[in-house]
């Protein structure tokens, strides 16, 4: 533990102070937050080199300057309600919760959803809120928000953000073709008048929407980060819950069986998964309802080569005879 303090101080000192940034509330922020616990296993002892390091999906979580330079860029303190577009690891999303009163983060991907909701919920950040959905959109429910910060390159800013901020509200955006140098820059709502500001050239990964998510609008599955309570202290999702759910789209012949048998091995499922003659992929699972719901997330966006147009879902009763998570004919 030690060690990774002592790294966090050089990283901070070393990578960020001496480039410029001089919040010392984000400066301070960058101190606190372990980033090698947002960066898969095998990446651990890079997590505090000032890089961008890869989290599975074709995404990534952002060097440490970019981090701390794009909160600088954004202004909040504790009275600020923030939305952060594109989670990821939700290493950014942990950084802006120290800073902001309010943080609403939007990951288009289940799978990263549920490994940084559950990071954070590790460390305890009782303020900060998730969703799966199109980030484009904005979080109309939350709006306005006195921050955006958007970790995906856009050719222009999207309209939605924009109309989601508040008065004196500010956006930092990256701006420009996926794979080319792009600007990062910072927006910021003067009355009905927006001011557009270029900062400092970037690369990011592509802010995808529309099609490229699953229907439903940001809130339509948000959850805490931190783990809820009950009345006696225990987490909530330790009860088992059974469903039976059915994929609808280009859901076959694209490894959806076999990709949700890992998941659903990885969360420690019971169940099963099999194609339909309508083409459609039926599942059944059990286990505690915080996985079941991890996994119902997942079903929602499936594997890469999925295209999931709706899923539905039935309580059914517990089957004490599942073991595992098959695949059956």
């Amino acid at each position: 533990m030690g060690d990774h303090i002592t790294r966090r101080a050089r990283m901070v000192s070393e990578q960020i102070a001496a480039r410029g940034v001089r919040d010392t509330d984000v400066l301070d922020a960058m101190r606190s937050v372990p980033r090698h616990l947002f960066v898969p296993s095998e990446f651990e002892s890079r997590a505090y080199m000032d890089s961008p390091l890869s989290i599975g999906y074709g995404q990534t979580i952002s060097q440490p300057y970019m981090v701390a330079l794009m909160t600088e860029l954004l202004q909040v303190n504790v009275r600020s309600r923030v939305l952060e577009v594109g989670a990821g690891s939700g290493y950014q999303t942990a950084v802006l919760a120290e800073l902001a009163g309010e943080v609403y983060a939007i990951e288009r991907l289940a799978q990263l959803e549920e490994r940084a909701r559950r990071a954070l919920g590790v460390l305890h950040y009782n303020n900060v809120r998730m969703a799966i959905g199109d980030g484009t959109r904005g979080w109309l429910e939350r709006a306005p928000f006195d921050g955006i910060l958007v970790a995906a390159a856009a050719d222009k800013a999207p309209p939605p953000l924009l109309e989601q901020l508040a008065e004196g509200g500010r956006m930092v955006i990256p701006l420009g073709a996926a794979g080319r140098e792009q600007t990062l820059t910072v927006f910021a709502r003067e009355g009905a008048k927006i001011t557009r500001q270029a900062s400092v050239e970037c690369r990011f990964v592509p802010l995808l929407s529309g099609e490229d998510v699953v229907a439903g609008g940001p809130a339509a599955r948000e959850r805490r980060a931190a783990p809820d309570t009950d009345a006696n202290g225990e987490q909530e999702g330790d009860a088992v819950k059974c469903v039976r759910a059915r994929v609808y789209g280009r859901v076959q012949r694209v490894y959806y069986r076999a990709s949700a048998r890992a998941e659903g091995e990885r969360l420690g499922l019971n169940g099963w998964v099999r194609n339909c003659a309508d083409g459609s992929v039926e599942l059944q699972m059990q286990g505690r309802e915080q996985a079941v719901d991890a996994m119902l997330d997942w079903c929602s966006v499936g594997p890469p080569a999925a295209e999931v147009q709706r899923v539905e879902v039935d309580a059914v009763d517990p089957d004490d005879t599942l073991a595992g998570f098959g695949v059956r004919q």
